[in-house]
This record gives structure tokens, sequence and C-alpha cells, in this order.
């Protein structure tokens, strides 16, 4: 019976995990590689996603980190950006490594200006790439 329930738990924790890691697809709390320069390495963090189907609009925020930095060592490029599931396919290369997630107050700064843009009808969304839309 304790076998029976253990296998059941590491069932159901693989089958939480495994969509994501499988389709490698964009959902919430996700990193995805950019491309890096010679001096340093391009991430973003997948913070959340608004509405469904075309519509669908994805809040990022945009990292970097000059290479052989220690890890906490981050710097943010662009605190928030929303941006279009086309154009966000087109920036990004595959799944960051395994990084440090950055702490989340410049993100809801920067989503807290964008929300209130938005309440006037001028919200910018990138529909090109990260690259072109943060003027790298």
């Amino acid at each position: 019976m304790t076998k029976m329930i253990a296998t059941v738990v590491i069932a159901l924790s693989v089958s939480a995990v495994w969509p994501a890691m499988a389709d490698e697809d964009l959902v919430s709390m996700s990193a995805w590689q950019l491309p890096a320069t010679r001096s340093e390495d391009r991430w973003l963090e997948l913070h959340q996603i608004e509405g469904v189907g075309e519509t669908r609009v994805y809040h990022v925020s945009v990292l970097s980190r000059e290479k052989g930095h220690p890890v906490w060592s981050l710097k943010h490029i662009v605190p928030h950006m929303a941006i279009t599931e086309a154009a966000l396919r087109r920036s990004i290369t595959g799944p960051a490594r395994k990084q440090r997630m950055s702490y989340p107050e410049q993100y809801n700064q920067g989503y807290g200006q964008w929300r209130k843009l938005r309440a006037q009808g001028n919200a910018p969304i990138c529909e090109t790439s990260v690259l072109e839309c943060a003027r790298f």
C-alpha cells in the first residue's frame, strides 16, 4: 500500500511538471534565453499571461548578466514589457539555463505603470521582438 501511494505521489508530481518541460511551453514563472553577446548573457522571465487566444499578452522582464559574474549580479534591462506570443517566440532561443529568478519589485513597478497606460488606452505591446522593442 505504501509503495502504491508513493508511486501515485511521484506520478502526480511528474505530470504537473512534465507538460512544461516536454513542450517547452510558455508558462508563468519560466525563464527563456535571448541571444547573448560576447560579454553578456541575456534572458527573460515570463511573469504573467493575460487574455486568451489571439489576444493573449505576455508580461516579461528582460535581464542580463556579465559572463563570469555571480548569479546574484543581475541587470534589469527592461523591468516590464508586454509582448505578443508571436513576437515572444521570435525572440527566444530556448529555455534559459537554471537561473536565479529576480526579485519582483522592479517588474511590479513597471507592470503598474503599464496598467495605468492601458487604462488611458495607450499601453505599448511589443509586436516585433524583445531586442527591437528593448532597443539594444
